[in-house]
Protein backbone atom coordinates (compact mmCIF):
# COMPACT_ATOMS: atom_id res chain seq x y z
CA UNK A 1 0.00 0.00 0.00
CA UNK A 2 1.30 3.51 -0.69
CA UNK A 3 -0.08 7.02 -0.74
CA UNK A 4 -0.27 7.47 -4.47
CA UNK A 5 -2.55 9.59 -5.39
CA UNK A 6 -5.78 7.56 -7.13
CA UNK A 7 -7.57 8.65 -10.18
CA UNK A 8 -10.51 7.91 -11.03
CA UNK A 9 -12.21 9.16 -14.27
CA UNK A 10 -15.89 10.20 -14.35
CA UNK A 11 -15.47 12.08 -17.81
CA UNK A 12 -13.99 12.53 -20.84
CA UNK A 13 -13.14 15.85 -19.03
CA UNK A 14 -12.94 15.31 -15.37
CA UNK A 15 -11.64 12.83 -12.87
CA UNK A 16 -12.19 12.85 -8.93
CA UNK A 17 -8.60 12.01 -7.03
CA UNK A 18 -7.76 10.66 -4.34
CA UNK A 19 -4.66 11.93 -2.31
CA UNK A 20 -2.90 10.80 0.74
CA UNK A 21 -5.47 13.61 2.69
CA UNK A 22 -7.86 15.17 0.69
CA UNK A 23 -10.40 14.49 -2.11
CA UNK A 24 -11.14 16.67 -4.93
CA UNK A 25 -12.55 16.80 -8.68
CA UNK A 26 -9.76 17.46 -11.33
CA UNK A 27 -10.09 18.96 -15.22
CA UNK A 28 -7.92 15.81 -17.09
CA UNK A 29 -6.70 16.50 -20.85
CA UNK A 30 -5.84 13.35 -22.73
CA UNK A 31 -5.94 11.18 -19.36
CA UNK A 32 -3.51 14.04 -18.09
CA UNK A 33 -4.73 15.80 -14.84
CA UNK A 34 -4.77 19.78 -15.70
CA UNK A 35 -2.82 21.59 -12.63
CA UNK A 36 -5.33 22.79 -10.35
CA UNK A 37 -4.60 24.60 -6.65
CA UNK A 38 -7.94 23.02 -5.14
CA UNK A 39 -8.03 21.82 -1.70
CA UNK A 40 -11.71 20.07 -2.40
CA UNK A 41 -12.43 17.83 0.25
CA UNK A 42 -10.09 17.50 2.93
CA UNK A 43 -10.10 13.62 4.83
CA UNK A 44 -10.04 15.45 7.66
CA UNK A 45 -13.84 17.04 7.00
CA UNK A 46 -14.76 13.03 6.12
CA UNK A 47 -17.78 11.83 8.37
CA UNK A 48 -18.18 8.78 6.46
CA UNK A 49 -16.46 6.39 3.62
CA UNK A 50 -19.00 3.42 2.79
CA UNK A 51 -19.20 1.18 0.14
CA UNK A 52 -21.96 0.49 -1.94
CA UNK A 53 -24.42 0.42 -5.16
CA UNK A 54 -25.66 3.50 -7.07
CA UNK A 55 -29.00 2.39 -7.76
CA UNK A 56 -30.11 4.58 -10.40
CA UNK A 57 -27.75 7.05 -12.69
CA UNK A 58 -26.71 10.54 -10.77
CA UNK A 59 -26.33 14.13 -12.03
CA UNK A 60 -23.53 15.83 -10.58
CA UNK A 61 -22.35 19.56 -10.49
CA UNK A 62 -18.54 19.22 -9.15
CA UNK A 63 -18.59 23.19 -9.02
CA UNK A 64 -19.65 23.35 -5.40
CA UNK A 65 -16.36 22.08 -4.61
CA UNK A 66 -13.72 23.08 -7.70
CA UNK A 67 -16.04 25.72 -9.72
CA UNK A 68 -15.82 23.45 -13.04
CA UNK A 69 -18.91 24.50 -14.86
CA UNK A 70 -19.03 21.11 -15.95
CA UNK A 71 -21.96 18.60 -15.20
CA UNK A 72 -21.20 14.58 -14.98
CA UNK A 73 -23.75 11.66 -15.18
CA UNK A 74 -22.51 8.49 -12.58
CA UNK A 75 -24.14 5.50 -14.10
CA UNK A 76 -25.77 3.04 -11.90
CA UNK A 77 -23.31 0.16 -10.63
CA UNK A 78 -21.10 -0.10 -7.51
CA UNK A 79 -19.37 2.95 -6.10
CA UNK A 80 -18.14 4.71 -2.55
CA UNK A 81 -19.77 6.97 -1.21
CA UNK A 82 -17.77 9.89 0.73
CA UNK A 83 -19.51 12.06 3.14
CA UNK A 84 -18.35 15.47 4.10
CA UNK A 85 -19.90 18.77 3.80
CA UNK A 86 -20.59 18.20 0.33
CA UNK A 87 -21.30 13.94 -1.02
CA UNK A 88 -18.43 12.47 -3.40
CA UNK A 89 -19.84 9.37 -5.45
CA UNK A 90 -17.14 7.20 -6.89
CA UNK A 91 -17.71 4.85 -9.21
CA UNK A 92 -14.98 1.81 -8.63
CA UNK A 93 -15.26 -1.91 -9.55
CA UNK A 94 -13.70 -2.66 -6.17
CA UNK A 95 -15.85 -0.63 -3.62
CA UNK A 96 -14.59 -2.36 -0.81
CA UNK A 97 -11.28 -2.22 -1.62
CA UNK A 98 -11.27 1.48 -2.71
CA UNK A 99 -13.17 2.42 0.47
CA UNK A 100 -10.97 0.68 2.79
CA UNK A 101 -8.18 2.62 0.81
CA UNK A 102 -9.74 5.59 1.58
CA UNK A 103 -10.55 4.82 5.08
CA UNK A 104 -6.44 4.14 5.68
CA UNK A 105 -5.82 7.03 4.33
CA UNK A 106 -8.73 8.78 6.58
CA UNK A 107 -6.87 7.28 9.69
CA UNK A 108 -3.42 8.51 8.88
CA UNK A 109 -4.56 11.64 8.62
CA UNK A 110 -6.45 11.40 11.84
CA UNK A 111 -3.51 9.96 13.48
CA UNK A 112 -0.38 12.37 11.91
CA UNK A 113 -2.70 15.38 10.32
CA UNK A 114 -3.20 16.56 7.20
CA UNK A 115 -3.79 20.10 4.49
CA UNK A 116 -6.17 22.49 6.76
CA UNK A 117 -5.98 19.25 9.46
CA UNK A 118 -5.29 21.95 12.01
CA UNK A 119 -8.38 24.01 11.21
CA UNK A 120 -11.35 21.16 10.73
CA UNK A 121 -10.55 19.68 14.24
CA UNK A 122 -10.59 23.43 15.48
CA UNK A 123 -14.18 24.07 14.16
CA UNK A 124 -15.42 20.73 14.92
CA UNK A 125 -13.45 18.53 17.57
CA UNK A 126 -14.87 15.74 16.73
CA UNK A 127 -14.03 14.78 13.87
CA UNK A 128 -11.17 13.54 15.36
CA UNK A 129 -11.17 11.07 18.63
CA UNK A 130 -8.70 9.39 20.61
CA UNK A 131 -9.02 5.68 20.28
CA UNK A 132 -6.84 2.59 21.79
CA UNK A 133 -4.29 3.05 19.21
CA UNK A 134 -4.09 6.88 18.77
CA UNK A 135 -6.10 9.36 17.69
CA UNK A 136 -9.09 8.03 14.93
CA UNK A 137 -11.36 9.41 12.39
CA UNK A 138 -15.04 10.62 14.24
CA UNK A 139 -18.35 11.65 13.04
CA UNK A 140 -19.81 8.61 11.64
CA UNK A 141 -22.94 8.87 14.00
CA UNK A 142 -23.19 12.47 12.50
CA UNK A 143 -23.70 10.92 9.13
CA UNK A 144 -26.88 10.38 7.35
CA UNK A 145 -28.20 7.07 6.52
CA UNK A 146 -27.83 7.45 2.56
CA UNK A 147 -26.40 10.29 0.23
CA UNK A 148 -28.50 13.09 -0.36
CA UNK A 149 -29.05 13.08 -3.90
CA UNK A 150 -29.19 9.25 -4.51
CA UNK A 151 -30.49 5.90 -4.50
CA UNK A 152 -28.03 4.11 -2.54
CA UNK A 153 -27.62 1.13 -1.10
CA UNK A 154 -24.79 -0.02 1.22
CA UNK A 155 -22.56 -2.62 1.76
CA UNK A 156 -20.54 -4.47 4.60
CA UNK A 157 -16.64 -2.70 4.77
CA UNK A 158 -13.84 -4.72 3.94
CA UNK A 159 -10.72 -5.12 6.22
CA UNK A 160 -8.56 -1.79 6.58
CA UNK A 161 -4.90 -1.32 6.03
CA UNK A 162 -2.02 -0.13 8.73
CA UNK A 163 -1.89 3.24 7.75
CA UNK A 164 1.81 4.49 6.45
CA UNK A 165 4.05 6.30 8.47
CA UNK A 166 4.61 9.85 9.30
CA UNK A 167 7.41 11.80 8.67
CA UNK A 168 9.93 12.18 12.12
CA UNK A 169 10.12 15.14 14.03
CA UNK A 170 12.27 17.35 12.63
CA UNK A 171 13.64 21.21 13.88
CA UNK A 172 13.01 24.24 12.46
CA UNK A 173 15.48 25.78 10.00
CA UNK A 174 17.12 29.23 10.46
CA UNK A 175 19.59 30.20 7.73
CA UNK A 176 22.80 31.85 8.46
CA UNK A 177 23.89 35.02 6.32
CA UNK A 178 22.11 34.99 2.75
CA UNK A 179 22.47 37.06 0.66
CA UNK A 180 19.57 40.13 -1.31
CA UNK A 181 16.75 38.49 -3.71
CA UNK A 182 18.16 40.43 -6.38
CA UNK A 183 21.59 38.97 -6.64
CA UNK A 184 20.19 35.68 -6.99
CA UNK A 185 19.95 34.55 -10.74
CA UNK A 186 17.21 32.75 -12.34
CA UNK A 187 18.22 29.00 -12.75
CA UNK A 188 17.24 27.27 -15.75
CA UNK A 189 17.51 23.22 -16.07
CA UNK A 190 16.97 21.72 -20.07
CA UNK A 191 14.86 18.46 -19.48
CA UNK A 192 13.96 15.55 -21.29
CA UNK A 193 11.06 16.03 -23.93
CA UNK A 194 12.26 19.98 -24.05
CA UNK A 195 11.11 20.52 -20.74
CA UNK A 196 12.38 23.20 -18.85
CA UNK A 197 12.88 23.31 -14.96
CA UNK A 198 13.00 27.10 -14.19
CA UNK A 199 14.09 28.31 -10.43
CA UNK A 200 13.65 32.24 -9.82
CA UNK A 201 13.92 33.57 -6.38
CA UNK A 202 10.05 33.22 -5.46
CA UNK A 203 8.52 30.04 -7.93
CA UNK A 204 9.56 27.32 -9.29
CA UNK A 205 8.35 26.33 -12.87
CA UNK A 206 8.12 23.34 -14.86
CA UNK A 207 7.31 23.46 -18.48
CA UNK A 208 7.85 25.44 -21.63
CA UNK A 209 8.18 29.41 -21.59
CA UNK A 210 11.64 29.82 -19.49
CA UNK A 211 11.95 32.21 -17.21
CA UNK A 212 13.84 35.66 -18.41
CA UNK A 213 17.25 35.64 -16.71
CA UNK A 214 17.49 38.07 -14.11
CA UNK A 215 13.54 38.59 -13.27
CA UNK A 216 12.48 39.04 -10.13
CA UNK A 217 8.69 40.00 -11.06
CA UNK A 218 6.44 36.92 -10.42
CA UNK A 219 5.62 35.79 -14.05
CA UNK A 220 3.16 32.88 -14.56
CA UNK A 221 3.27 31.36 -18.20
CA UNK A 222 0.34 29.58 -18.75
CA UNK A 223 2.33 26.90 -20.71
CA UNK A 224 3.83 25.66 -17.50
CA UNK A 225 3.46 24.44 -14.11
CA UNK A 226 4.22 27.21 -11.02
CA UNK A 227 4.51 26.73 -7.55
CA UNK A 228 5.93 29.12 -4.99
CA UNK A 229 9.12 28.15 -3.21
CA UNK A 230 7.62 29.46 -0.14
CA UNK A 231 4.59 26.08 -0.83
CA UNK A 232 7.51 23.28 -0.79
CA UNK A 233 7.66 21.50 2.52
CA UNK A 234 10.17 18.85 1.09
CA UNK A 235 13.13 19.80 -1.09
CA UNK A 236 15.44 16.32 -1.56
CA UNK A 237 17.90 14.73 -4.29
CA UNK A 238 17.78 10.99 -4.68
CA UNK A 239 18.01 8.57 -6.90
CA UNK A 240 14.66 7.03 -9.06
CA UNK A 241 14.95 3.34 -10.53
CA UNK A 242 13.12 0.06 -11.96
CA UNK A 243 12.07 1.21 -15.47
CA UNK A 244 9.03 3.93 -14.05
CA UNK A 245 6.32 5.03 -16.83
CA UNK A 246 6.78 8.99 -17.21
CA UNK A 247 5.07 11.28 -15.28
CA UNK A 248 2.22 13.24 -17.22
CA UNK A 249 0.98 16.75 -16.26
CA UNK A 250 -1.33 19.24 -18.43
CA UNK A 251 -0.44 23.03 -17.73
CA UNK A 252 -2.47 25.87 -16.70
CA UNK A 253 -3.39 26.58 -20.32
CA UNK A 254 -5.35 23.10 -20.46
CA UNK A 255 -3.89 22.44 -23.29
CA UNK A 256 -0.15 21.59 -22.98
CA UNK A 257 1.33 18.37 -21.71
CA UNK A 258 4.40 18.40 -19.59
CA UNK A 259 5.74 14.71 -19.48
CA UNK A 260 8.65 13.75 -17.05
CA UNK A 261 10.42 10.70 -18.64
CA UNK A 262 12.12 8.98 -15.39
CA UNK A 263 15.00 7.21 -16.20
CA UNK A 264 17.32 5.35 -13.99
CA UNK A 265 19.50 8.10 -12.14
CA UNK A 266 19.29 11.38 -9.95
CA UNK A 267 16.25 12.94 -9.40
CA UNK A 268 14.82 15.84 -7.78
CA UNK A 269 11.70 15.57 -5.05
CA UNK A 270 9.52 18.64 -4.37
CA UNK A 271 6.64 17.72 -1.81
CA UNK A 272 4.02 20.71 -0.21
CA UNK A 273 0.37 20.38 0.86
CA UNK A 274 -1.12 21.36 -2.43
CA UNK A 275 1.47 19.82 -5.02
CA UNK A 276 4.21 17.27 -5.20
CA UNK A 277 6.61 17.21 -8.45
CA UNK A 278 9.44 14.63 -9.35
CA UNK A 279 12.19 15.71 -11.56
CA UNK A 280 15.16 13.38 -13.03
CA UNK A 281 17.99 15.68 -13.31
CA UNK A 282 21.71 15.35 -12.84
CA UNK A 283 22.03 18.06 -11.16
CA UNK A 284 19.56 16.82 -7.96
CA UNK A 285 21.44 17.75 -5.55
CA UNK A 286 22.79 21.02 -6.96
CA UNK A 287 19.47 22.09 -7.18
CA UNK A 288 18.01 20.67 -3.82
CA UNK A 289 20.48 23.37 -2.26
CA UNK A 290 19.64 26.01 -4.91
CA UNK A 291 16.07 26.09 -4.16
CA UNK A 292 16.63 25.71 -0.10
CA UNK A 293 18.61 28.85 -0.46
CA UNK A 294 16.54 30.82 -2.53
CA UNK A 295 13.40 29.91 0.07
CA UNK A 296 15.36 31.18 2.82
CA UNK A 297 15.95 34.55 0.68
CA UNK A 298 12.40 34.32 0.27
CA UNK A 299 11.59 34.10 3.96
CA UNK A 300 14.12 36.48 5.14
CA UNK A 301 12.93 38.99 2.38
CA UNK A 302 9.41 38.50 1.39
CA UNK A 303 7.48 40.80 -0.93
CA UNK A 304 5.71 43.05 1.20
CA UNK A 305 2.09 43.10 -0.78
CA UNK A 306 -0.08 39.96 1.09
CA UNK A 307 -0.38 38.88 -3.10
CA UNK A 308 3.09 38.30 -2.99
CA UNK A 309 4.36 34.96 -3.70
CA UNK A 310 5.15 33.96 0.20
CA UNK A 311 2.85 35.67 2.58
CA UNK A 312 -0.28 34.52 0.09
CA UNK A 313 1.24 30.82 0.37
CA UNK A 314 1.70 31.62 4.26
CA UNK A 315 -1.74 32.74 4.32
CA UNK A 316 -3.24 30.20 2.57
CA UNK A 317 -1.23 27.23 3.72
CA UNK A 318 -0.40 27.90 7.17
CA UNK A 319 1.66 25.11 7.72
CA UNK A 320 4.52 27.08 5.52
CA UNK A 321 4.13 29.68 7.35
CA UNK A 322 7.55 30.77 9.09
CA UNK A 323 8.52 29.93 12.55
CA UNK A 324 10.24 32.69 15.09
CA UNK A 325 12.82 30.89 17.56
CA UNK A 326 15.16 32.44 19.81
CA UNK A 327 18.06 31.96 17.01
CA UNK A 328 15.74 34.02 15.06
CA UNK A 329 13.28 33.35 12.13
CA UNK A 330 13.34 29.95 10.61
CA UNK A 331 11.70 28.22 7.76
CA UNK A 332 9.22 25.53 9.17
CA UNK A 333 9.93 21.82 9.88
CA UNK A 334 8.48 19.23 7.64
CA UNK A 335 5.03 18.55 9.18
CA UNK A 336 4.36 15.00 10.39
CA UNK A 337 1.93 14.32 7.54
CA UNK A 338 4.29 14.37 4.95
CA UNK A 339 5.10 11.49 2.87
CA UNK A 340 8.54 10.02 3.92
CA UNK A 341 9.33 9.43 0.22
CA UNK A 342 7.58 10.21 -3.09
CA UNK A 343 4.04 9.33 -3.36
CA UNK A 344 4.18 9.49 -7.47
CA UNK A 345 6.57 6.50 -7.66
CA UNK A 346 6.72 3.21 -5.55
CA UNK A 347 8.73 3.44 -2.65
CA UNK A 348 10.97 0.56 -3.49
CA UNK A 349 11.93 2.96 -6.11
CA UNK A 350 13.19 5.63 -4.54
CA UNK A 351 16.45 6.05 -2.45
CA UNK A 352 17.10 9.48 -0.82
CA UNK A 353 20.86 11.12 -1.02
CA UNK A 354 22.58 10.90 2.22
CA UNK A 355 21.70 13.93 4.75
CA UNK A 356 23.55 17.09 4.17
CA UNK A 357 23.53 20.50 4.21
CA UNK A 358 22.85 20.83 0.52
CA UNK A 359 19.23 18.91 0.96
CA UNK A 360 17.57 19.29 4.34
CA UNK A 361 19.19 22.46 5.52
CA UNK A 362 20.35 26.02 4.17
CA UNK A 363 23.85 25.99 3.87
CA UNK A 364 26.44 29.01 5.00
CA UNK A 365 27.72 31.03 2.26
CA UNK A 366 31.50 30.18 1.70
Amino acid sequence: MTDAPIVVPLSAEVAVVITQDRVYFNPVVNGALVDSPVVGVPLAAVLLVQPGTLLKKLKVKPNRVTGLQTKIVLPPGPAVWIRAAVDVLVPTPDPRGLAAEIERRRRRVARHGGVVAAEVWKINPNLRVAGPHGFEPGGAHFAPARPDDAKWEALDSGPVGEPSPGTPPSAPVVPAQLPYPESLPVITETLGNGVRLSVSVRRTFLGFEPVQPGLVAETLPVSSLHVPLAAWHVVRAGTVRGGLAPLRWCAADGRTEIRMDLSDGPALWLWGPMREWVVATPRAAELAEEIRLRQAVGMRFPLSSDLGAERRTWLDLPTTKPVDTPEGRALPAVPEWAPTSPTLVPRECWTVTPPDATTDGVPAPG
